[in-house]
């Protein structure tokens, strides 16, 4: 893991994600290294010459920027994490994203965070403050063995359940990110029975293959599942079976959990589409 200190010129920015009209990134790179993750395809990675989850550049200087610029803007409200995240093993070391949250309850700036650290929850004192609108919170449901497959850092379900349950027992607005699901693989069943009554609010995400690291995932379904292997390729390659099986996926989805949240979406992509879930 490559660690870069940088000073930024700007930390605020606009976004077209529709939880805010501006987005703060405390971090660019991560060190989860979720190699389905969206955030690896964006412009600034893309530039990066280490690879996805080797590297975090912190924006030492992040919060004077911050501030300075909130004097000028003012904004409504704010995003936390589209990029990054914001709460990986580094911030325990630099607190950018904890001063920030300090700077933004000061200012009274609501905000929402996006996130998939176990780590988020030592920062409750801060988001149980009044201005934390939301938080969307991956919980990763992959099995262990894929989990282990891919050297992700993130926390695993059942970890991720108790994340989600602990952050609304302290009365945060918390949305259950459930992600990425895998068509044949995912136990859309298991998945919500062990998440009723815990979570009152629940998104599923089906697996963007065009926005993954590919190739790893279809070694690792060849080598554990390889009775999809060839299903997996065919995803890879055919417009109208991919949109069948998320089709299906959609339906059992909705028909298996329909009636155990308060909200509920599920975000389907298209055949080599980029990002374009809708909050």
């Amino acid at each position: 893991m490559r660690i870069i200190e940088q000073e930024v010129s700007t930390i605020l920015r606009p976004t077209n994600i529709n939880l805010a009209p501006f987005v703060i990134n405390p971090y660019q790179g991560c060190e989860l290294g979720c190699c389905f993750c969206y955030a690896q395809f964006s412009k600034v990675a893309k530039k990066q010459v280490d690879d996805w989850g080797d590297y975090v550049k912190v924006k030492i200087n992040a919060l004077d920027v911050l501030a300075k610029e909130l004097d000028q803007i003012k904004p409504e409200s704010v995003l936390i994490g589209s990029i990054t995240e914001c709460f990986q093993p580094i911030e325990r070391k630099y607190n950018i994203t904890k001063k920030i949250l300090e700077l933004l309850n000061y200012r009274k700036i609501p905000f929402t965070i996006m996130s998939r650290s176990s780590l988020i929850v030592e920062h409750i004192n801060l988001l149980s403050q009044g201005n934390c609108k939301s938080i969307y919170f991956t919980v990763n449901v992959l099995p262990d063995i894929l989990s282990k497959e891919f050297n992700m850092n993130a926390p695993n379900f059942a970890k991720g359940l108790e994340v989600v349950k602990k952050l609304q027992d302290e009365g945060i607005n918390i949305i259950a990110y459930f992600c990425p699901v895998l068509p044949w693989i995912s136990d859309i069943e298991q998945i919500v029975s062990s998440v009723k009554g815990i979570a009152r609010k629940a998104e599923f995400e089906i697996i963007n293959f065009y926005m993954a690291k590919h190739k790893l995932m279809e070694a690792a379904i060849e080598k554990y599942y390889p009775e999809y292997s060839l299903n997996y390729q065919k995803l890879l390659n055919d417009a109208g079976f991919l949109d069948a099986s998320f089709k299906k996926i959609e339906t059992d989805i909705l028909a298996e959990a329909g009636n155990s949240f308060e909200r509920l979406k599920v975000h389907v992509h298209e055949f080599k589409q980029y990002f374009r879930n809708k909050y």
